[in-house]
């Protein structure tokens, strides 16, 4: 008997995804190809784009909403915040360099396209934040505590705070239910608030928890999630984005998870295990197959913000590389590690989807980027790494200390 396509029971549906998710990812990452371009193409194959041999929801919808979310707020525990202090300069300079660069270049290609200001603006945005796809292999080469290394990790914190704010503006600057852009300052206001309020009372709330031994791991995990959702949604309350608050929460519970470590695995193991192949599974549902193998116009789109982000990262590569006196592999270390677009580029494309911001068509370009810019950075990074690990001479000087 022929099945019926999509699958409507939900057991059948939960079981198939996560049998294909395990394939994938252990099928890439043994040849060093990160997961979720796996993810995404597995998402094209399987979706209404594709074979369409599953629906969008419930149980993707659902699980990749969680996923959107977990990432963010993964994206903020993973930064080393007492390397940022040290390193001030060289990771705010550089962070600033990179979303200031991206912005102006992928502004650019949204002119060139023929988008409104606040489309235009978007665009810049989206191609402005990274996401460390390639930071494993950092651990894999002892680079963590080396300068480049540093300056791009640390300068994270800026690019991403900086693009979901401009977010928030820019979705209240385009009416509709987000508002009207002479009110733009009172969510901005607002999260301000939230963010403030969140730094000062929740580390210390957290602590103060963590520290009753009758507090079980499980209990500790669950308190985690609570406030990562609570942020989130916190967040979308005060007419910003999910993103933001999940974001912030991260930087909140930054330094309390670490001290942690057991609990810390078991928070990150739930959303890697789960939430987050959902969502770039979800992702790539929203892609339609065919584009990329016929639409010439969405290929020219993509080509046009992916120019926009080489240039604007390895600007801000060199530029800050020749401040502070790095050599050639520490400078392509940095693009490496900020070259793919996934995270905050997926999320901050969706939000102008929602808001009609972006066409579809803008959108299967983005996820054409994400794929691309994702292969690039880990090879370039790999690449970096192995050419500072074959030159021990230089290793010193190279990437652990600016020549002076």
């Amino acid at each position: 008997m022929q099945p019926d396509f999509p699958i409507t029971d939900l057991l059948f549906q939960f079981t198939l995804l996560i049998g294909a998710v395990l394939f994938v990812q252990v099928a890439l990452e043994r040849i060093f190809i990160p997961g979720l371009l796996g993810l995404l193409l597995l998402g094209m194959l399987l979706g209404p784009g594709g074979a369409g041999v599953l629906e969008h929801e419930p149980v993707v919808d659902l699980f990749g909403t969680v996923g959107l979310v977990y990432i963010m707020f993964t994206a903020g525990l993973e930064i080393d915040l007492d390397i940022v202090r040290e390193h001030r300069a060289e990771t705010f300079g550089f962070g600033a360099a990179a979303f200031g660069f991206s912005l102006a270049l992928g502004t650019a290609a949204g002119f060139v396209l023929g988008l409104e200001w606040t489309a235009a603006l978007l665009i810049g945005t989206l191609l402005s934040s990274h996401t460390l796809v390639a930071y494993p292999m950092l651990k894999r080469f002892g680079l963590l505590q080396k300068h480049p290394a540093v300056a791009a990790v640390g300068g994270t914190v800026l690019t991403d705070t900086l693009a979901l704010v401009l977010l928030t503006v820019l979705l209240q600057a385009s009416g509709g239910d987000h508002g009207s852009f002479d009110r733009w300052w009172i969510p901005f206001l607002l999260l301000a608030l939230l963010a403030g309020a969140s730094a000062m009372l929740l580390p210390r709330l957290t602590r103060a928890l963590y520290a009753r031994e009758w507090i079980t791991p499980t209990e500790r995990s669950l308190f985690a999630l609570f406030v990562l959702l609570g942020l989130a949604a916190a967040a979308d309350l005060a007419g910003g984005e999910t993103i933001l608050g999940a974001f912030i929460a991260g930087l909140c519970l930054n330094r309390v998870l670490a001290a942690h470590e057991d609990t810390r695995r078991h928070v990150e193991f739930v959303g890697r295990m789960l939430f987050v192949p959902f969502f770039f599974v979800s992702t790539g549902m929203q892609l339609e197959l065919q584009v990329l193998t016929g639409d010439l116009r969405v290929w020219g789109i993509a080509g046009l913000m992916c120019l926009a982000v080489v240039l604007g990262k390895s600007g801000a590569a060199w530029a800050i590389g020749a401040r502070y006196d790095y050599r050639r592999g520490g400078r392509l270390l940095m693009i490496g590690l900020t070259l793919p677009q996934a995270a905050a580029t997926l999320a901050i494309s969706v939000a102008g989807q929602e808001a009609g911001l972006l066409d579809a068509s803008i959108v299967d370009a983005v996820i054409i980027v994400i794929l691309l810019t994702c292969a690039a950075g880990p090879l370039l990074t790999l690449f970096a790494a192995r050419r500072i690990e074959e030159h021990p001479e230089a290793r010193s000087s190279a990437v652990n200390e600016p020549r002076v």
